[in-house]
Formats: structure tokens, sequence, C-alpha cells
């Protein structure tokens, strides 16, 4: 009976350790050096989806809440209309979603007063609606204090209450708790979280600042996301030592396979120089002017 009681202990705690591995395994950090999804509601994040109202970005290293860079918004123009939007279409069970942060940081055109300018939507839809109907409810998360010289966390809690605003077409009123969407109509779907710079107001004139470190923490994990610049090796050199760590386009796993990827990179640029040369006349051994 010992024997069999221990075997039990054993094969109780063994499932625990494989629950907790599997938990562990599934959260992981994403690079993004721009658009990941194919279209609105494919998987993945769009940019300036709207360009008659989007204002310029880029992804630099001036500033950073993870990794070395963020994605920069650069100062808002005269035209009041325009802003940023940055959007994920994650299309996830409202009840699978525990919460939603990302990190900002106001830039020089701005001052702490500008804190609301740096806000997220979350658009969901009941769970009789269409999943990928624009929404049913938009929760609009608006940060109360940010900061020039800091960057600040600004987290959605679906299990907290926000303004919402019921769009025409919902069947119900939306409940100022995201969860509670469930309670009038279970399978409820959040389709997309949207991080905006700008609200369309005069005042945006001049508005500029970093987004970086977008959390999202579901039933299936953790995933972060990392903002930073698009970093491509061109020399076997730079791979040497830690410099293999820095890439994310693609990124690698140790310096050997940096190297390799640049002596296929070289190749392949020989041989389209060499299929040119043939094309054109030229000899091999001449230089393409």
């Amino acid at each position: 009976m010992k024997i069999r009681s221990m075997l039990t202990s054993v094969t109780a705690l063994a499932m625990v350790f494989m629950v907790a591995a599997t938990v562990y395994a599934a959260d992981q950090t994403v690079v993004i050096t721009g658009d990941t999804s194919a279209g609105e509601n494919q998987p993945g994040w769009l940019f300036n989806r709207d360009v008659s109202t989007s204002t310029p970005y880029e992804f630099n290293t001036d500033a950073a809440s993870i990794g070395s860079g963020s994605l920069y918004v650069l100062p808002i123009g005269a035209n009041a209309a325009d802003k940023f939007i940055g959007e994920n279409f994650i299309n996830t069970a409202m009840a699978d979603v525990s919460s939603i942060a990302y990190d900002f940081k106001i830039g020089g055109g701005g001052d702490a007063n500008d804190a609301n300018h740096f806000y997220m939507n979350v658009y969901a839809n009941f769970g009789e609606s269409d999943p990928l109907k624009f929404y049913d409810c938009r929760y609009n998360v608006v940060p109360a204090a940010g900061s020039t010289a800091n960057f600040t966390t600004v987290t959605f809690d679906t299990a907290q209450a926000y303004p919402v605003t019921t769009r025409n077409t919902s069947p119900h009123p939306c409940p100022a708790v995201p969860a509670d969407m469930d309670l009038l109509s279970p399978g409820s779907n959040l389709r997309v979280f949207a991080l905006n710079v700008g609200d369309t107001a005069a005042n945006d004139v001049g508005l500029d600042g970093y987004l970086d470190n977008v959390v999202v923490d579901t039933a299936d994990g953790v995933t972060t996301y990392d903002f930073e610049p698009a970093l491509t090796p061109t020399t076997k050199r730079e791979c040497l030592r830690d410099g293999w760590m820095i890439f994310n386009t693609p990124s690698f796993n140790s310096a050997e396979q940096c190297v390799r990827f640049v002596e296929r990179n070289n190749k392949g640029e020989r041989d389209r120089n060499h299929e040119y040369q043939q094309e054109h006349g030229h000899d091999n051994d001449q230089p393409v002017r």
C-alpha cells in the first residue's frame, strides 16, 4: 500500500510539473518590426491601416521599454484628423483573455498632460454576433498619467470596469466589465485591440511618442510583443562574439547560425550578379557598372 501511495504521489507530482512546463512553454516574446497580418481580421499586427488619416511612424532605437528599440510616432502634423493606430487582431474568446498591457512614453512634442492621447481601444462582440463584425462593445482604456522621461504601463483587465460604447447593432447593452459580456451572451469574443496616439483633436499637433512591450495574457499563455527596428547581418564579422544576438530579421540561436545565413545571402547575391552579367553580355570577371 505504501509503495502504491508513493507511486500515486510521484505520478501526481510529475503531472504538475508537466502542466507547469506546458504553461511555461506557451509564454513567448515576439519581435515586431512591421505589419504581420495579411489583412483585417487576420492574425497579427497592422499599423496605420487607414492611410487617409495616418501619421508617420518608424521603428527605431531612440528609446526602449524592452529590448533595444520601440515604435516611434513622429510629430503629428497640422491636419487634426491625423493619428497613429496599431491593431492586433487576436480574435480570442473573452473568457480566455486575462489582460492586455502596453508601455508608452510621451515624446518631446508633448508633456505629461498628453497621457490621454496614448490610449487603447478594445473591440468585442457578443457570443450570438458574428465574431468578426466591427464591434458590439468598444472599451476605452485611457491613461490617467504619463511621462516624457520614462515609459508608463497601461493595463486592460477584463475583470475591471471601463468606459464602453455600445454600437447600435449590438444585441445587448454593453457591460462596463468586459468579462460580464459572457453573462449576457456566452462565447463573447475579443476581435482586436488598437493602440492609438492622437485623438483627432487640434491639440494633437506636434505630439509624438513611443510604444513598446505589449503583453497579452490569455489562457494559451503570455505573449510579449517587442517593437524593434529590423536588423539583418550583412557580414560574418557582425555575427561574432555576441553580435548575433541583436539581429531580428531573422533572429538566430547562435553565432554559427548567423554566419550560415550571411554565407547563404552572399552566395545568393553572387549568383544573381552572375546571372545579370550573363544576360547582359558582361564578362564574368568584370564588375557590373
